[in-house]
């Protein structure tokens, strides 16, 4: 066997559609590849810190920094560092870890070292106002940071949406659940798919490592009109977005969009007419920089 032909099996943390992680992956992206390392590599601490907040609250109900934080008694702000923040969230899988105790120390290794790194702009006086000039992390010193907390993302992300997702399955953002009746289309170049497909509709999922990023239902036979099938239009749509969606906005005639909070992201779904059908393109959406 070829290296060519073995899978990546890590996954990107950008692939789950959540806002928060997602903004602060693309950031660190966009910071790297202006070659700000030092700002890349706080914002792969960031990145960290994020995930947490994002996992602890989609598994509690409740922040992260109110519940295992301390309070500043003059401003009232909550606070937490980075490592408790990783070790409370990782004990909310202790069931799915055998290993808790080896995989915390782990965790809090990989923290030492995006600490360390983030910590390199800061260790002349320079960072504080005095003579000498700081000394920004190299690209090697910012590529490993990220790698490093990437990874630790993507784990507790992968815990969560495996284990703990709190949606019905085969929604965006969720990882997909092979049922009998879908029909997988394998491609090298991602995404792949999935398909369910009868004489009434066609329901094709888009996704990439596992996680679904769009769905395509086609009514073969019914042309959906949404000032009369309204409530059916809406009811079909909610079925594949998180549980909390709410709908905010119609963009035009045929372009909804909807927002779930638990997610802090956005979701846009396309009604279109096909022949003596019609179609729902449903996806998550957000206005990107270019990286």
């Amino acid at each position: 066997m070829s290296f060519s032909d073995l899978d990546d099996f890590r996954i990107r943390a950008d692939v789950f559609r959540v806002g928060a992680v997602e903004e602060k992956f693309r950031d660190m992206t966009v910071k790297f590849n202006r070659k700000e390392y030092g700002e890349a590599v706080a914002m792969a601490k960031t990145l960290i810190e994020s995930t947490c907040a994002y996992v602890y609250h989609a598994v509690t109900s409740t922040e992260i920094a109110e519940e295992k934080g301390r309070q500043d008694r003059n401003t009232g702000i909550y606070t937490i560092g980075m490592f408790q923040e990783v070790q409370e969230t990782l004990n909310l899988f202790e069931p799915q870890l055998p290993n808790l105790p080896q995989t915390t120390e782990v965790a809090k290794n990989i923290c030492e070292l995006v600490q360390s790194i983030a910590n390199l702009r800061n260790s002349s006086a320079a960072a504080h106002g005095a003579r000498l000039r700081s000394v920004p992390p190299s690209n090697a010193e910012a590529l490993l940071a990220m790698e490093v907390a990437e990874d630790l993302s993507g784990v507790l992300l992968t815990l969560l949406h495996s284990f703990r997702y709190p949606d019905d399955s085969n929604v965006i953002g969720s990882f997909i659940s092979v049922e009998s009746d879908m029909v997988p289309f394998p491609d090298k170049d991602e995404p792949d798919r999935y398909v369910q497909d009868d004489q009434q509709v066609r329901v094709t999922y888009e996704v990439i490592q596992s996680v679904i990023q769009s769905i395509d239902i086609e009514f073969k036979t019914i042309p959906l009109n949404p000032n009369v099938d309204n409530e059916f239009v809406f009811d079909t749509i909610k079925d594949y977005l998180p549980r909390d969606a709410k709908f905010t906005e119609k963009e035009a005639a045929l372009i909804f969009k909807f927002y779930s909070n638990v997610h802090d992201k956005n979701y846009r779904a396309l009604l279109s007419q096909l022949g003596k059908g019609s179609e729902i393109i449903i996806s998550a959406l957000e206005q990107q920089e270019p990286i």
